[in-house]
């Protein structure tokens, strides 16, 4: 195939593209996914984060499609936005282990807590918890523990939204009490999440 025909049929799978044709776009994406894919890993060395990056190039093309007609060089244009992804994503990582690590920093005295003050905390969470009205320790148990929403909860229960926000600060509330008048106050501030 000559590099002009292979230059028009680009231009028509791209003008396809941008009047919304979506085997088109399949047929695009069937077409760049693998070479993409590559590139990405190759920034990445992440099997998850290279699935993102391809999957946000393409949803770029499409979110953008309107603004085809401008693309000149198709392969030149996909490989640049998947490189600047790729970057984005590298950035994103590389954010989230500073945040991890900060998080590790404030968490190094709770880990150096010993094993008697560990079980002092737990004993005082689950006397707390228990203490707790039996609607807000479901409410509570809900939330914590099988890590439902406050508006599931509140669809489950058949009760306001507000009414089980305000049972769940409760109970934290009620935690939190007990853990600082038990001089337990680093492990007021995990909580207070």
């Amino acid at each position: 195939m000559s590099p002009e025909s292979l230059h028009t049929d680009e231009t028509a799978l791209l003008q396809r593209i941008a009047e919304g044709d979506e085997q088109a776009f399949s047929a695009l994406f069937v077409t760049w996914a693998t070479p993409l894919a590559a590139i990405a890993m190759k920034i990445l060395k992440n099997e998850y984060a290279r699935q993102e990056v391809v999957q946000e190039v393409f949803i770029k093309v499409w979110l953008h499609r309107d603004k085809l007609d401008k693309v000149t060089h198709l392969g030149a244009w996909l490989r640049k936005i998947t490189i600047n992804q790729s970057l984005l994503a590298l950035q994103r990582h590389a954010a989230n282990d500073k945040r991890l690590e900060a998080l590790q920093i404030t968490l190094n005295p709770v880990d150096n807590t010993s094993t008697l003050e560990l079980k002092e905390i737990h004993r005082l969470v689950h006397e707390a918890i228990e203490s707790l009205p039996p609607q807000r320790k479901t409410i509570y148990h809900l939330n914590r523990v099988e890590g439902k929403t406050t508006r599931e909860i509140a669809e489950n229960l058949q009760l306001s939204h507000g009414y089980v926000r305000n049972a769940l600060s409760a109970a934290l509330a009620l935690i939190r009490e007990r853990l600082t008048s038990s001089g337990f106050l680093m492990l007021m501030l995990l909580l207070h999440r």
